[in-house]
């Protein structure tokens, strides 16, 4: 079954300051979110006062059914799939991956697979896709290991420093 979940918008209320709310020290960091009494506050440069910004958890929007799976996929040029845990857990594939990948590519969708891991290289991280029988290029791979390369070539990092 495919479910579609809404994305709620996270802002800082724009309400004025509650009597509880207290003005924060100079000493206090600006930009952090803070956690007090078990609700987020927010501070920002500009306002030197804490205001409630809605928690993920507390706004969670449940999951509705997705009533047409075809026209959401119609409607989305790239999809970006993690691997850890999305298409495999461990050294096995996830049930019905390989359909759902062959499907997506018969429709002319790009794929993009992402992971945080970092341990494996796009050509070895190529090789895992290639011994669980999914045929994946090495450009629709992205681990943190290659974003992080990519960014300090961007900013012309010395080759001869070290990271």
């Amino acid at each position: 079954m495919l479910l579609a979940r809404a994305s709620p918008t996270f802002l800082p209320s724009t309400s004025s300051p509650t009597p509880s709310s207290q003005t924060l020290p100079p000493s206090a960091s600006f930009g952090r979110s803070q956690r007090t009494g078990g609700s987020l506050t927010a501070a920002s440069p500009n306002c030197a006062v804490r205001r409630p910004v809605m928690a993920a958890a507390a706004a969670a929007v449940p999951a509705a059914k997705l009533e047409d799976a075809e026209a959401l996929i119609d409607s989305v040029e790239t999809f970006i799939f993690d691997c850890d845990g999305v298409i495999w857990k461990g050294d096995k594939l996830i049930d019905g991956v390989p359909e759902t990948l062959d499907l997506l590519r018969s429709k002319g969708k790009r794929l993009v697979f992402v992971t945080n891991n970092s341990t494996k290289s796009r050509k070895q991280y190529g090789k895992k896709f290639e011994t669980l029988g999914l045929s994946v290029n090495e450009e629709e791979i992205f681990a943190s290991s290659f974003a992080a390369a990519a960014y300090l070539q961007s900013i012309d990092f010395p080759k001869d420093k070290k990271v």
